[in-house]
């Protein structure tokens, strides 16, 4: 991404009402941007729908077999998308597909309830969490089953996160707690357990020296700041809304959030603050993205609402 200017900056999401695409439908519960930063990629029980970028005209609907979408992610080399969900209480699987032909490669089956999160550890290997509390490693090499099953969550696994080096992983979800894997072992290395309900997402800090830092976003209205690796909470921000989605703004001094009443929060890292609370859609605000180059912001959610802001400085 283009390395945004750090220091007291305040960062302006300017509203672009041309933008906001509105169609009665279900809420988009995953939103991402396509390698090449030209399209947008959404998820919701309508099916995973292309978008054009900037403009947000819808160009195509790619089937999958799940009936329920929750996730998205991009192979590090961007040939391939997986979508994660399933049908709840029965089954979760994960289907990979090609791009940007988007023709179905495989699906991985395994989960007992619906797929909530997607971490590519590399072209060949992915994890998925579920809400059977499980989080599987599969290998597109090895379709039958899944390579390794981590379990020690109590209650659904709404979010993971890989570090740099692909060899820990973050996991979070109902049960209030973060948890540390080593992926090397199989073994849970640390739990973290200060958030006081149900956490939604997790984002790793862009790189920039030091010990890894990684965000999560809960109902208790906070976002907090940890070092992982060490089991340390840094530092947390207090909102007057519950996050859903965050995202960190290029140069890892901001991050940004989606919240319950449809507004975006930018929020200085390092001062742990809100800069900005700007509105974006009408209703829930589920999943936002970054643009890999540009910096510009696209926020989904309720009712098939899909809106774009310009990051800008004042």
């Amino acid at each position: 991404m283009n390395r945004l200017i750090r220091g007291k900056t305040c960062l302006l999401l300017c509203l672009l009402l041309p933008d906001v695409v509105t169609a009665a439908g279900p809420p988009i519960t995953a939103v991402t941007f396509a390698p090449d930063g030209k399209s947008v990629v959404t998820a919701s029980q309508a099916g995973v729908q292309v978008f054009s970028w900037p403009g947000l005209k819808r160009q195509r609907t790619i089937k999958t077999s799940a009936a329920n979408l929750h996730c998205l992610a991009f192979s590090p080399t961007g040939k391939q998308l997986a979508v994660g969900g399933g049908n709840p209480s029965e089954e979760g699987s994960v289907e990979i597909f090609s791009w940007p032909a988007g023709k179905s490669i495989t699906t991985f089956q395994g989960h007992d309830d619906s797929v909530r999160s997607i971490a590519w550890r590399d072209d060949s290997q992915l994890l998925s969490a579920s809400i059977d509390r499980q989080i599987k490693l599969w290998d597109l090499g090895k379709k039958d089953k899944a390579i390794l099953t981590l379990k020690g969550h109590s209650r659904s696994v709404d979010a993971i996160c890989l570090l740099e080096e692909s060899k820990t992983l973050i996991s979070a979800g109902i049960d209030q707690s973060l948890r540390v894997w080593d992926l090397a072992s199989g073994k849970l290395t640390r739990s973290l357990s200060q958030h006081t309900k149900p956490i939604h997402a997790l984002a790793l800090r862009p790189a920039e020296g030091g010990l890894p830092m990684v965000a999560s976003a809960a109902d208790d209205r906070t976002i907090r700041f940890w070092q992982p690796t060490i089991g340390r909470m840094v530092r947390y921000v207090r909102l007057n809304v519950e996050p859903l989605d965050i995202a960190w703004l290029a140069d890892g001094s901001q991050i940004v959030a989606s919240c319950v009443d449809g507004h975006i929060r930018v929020i200085d890292a390092d001062e742990v603050k809100v800069t900005q609370t700007l509105p974006a859609i009408k209703g829930w605000a589920y999943a936002l993205a970054v643009h890999p180059t540009d910096g510009s912001l696209v926020v989904a959610g309720a009712d098939g609402q899909i809106h774009r802001m310009e990051l800008g400085s004042q």
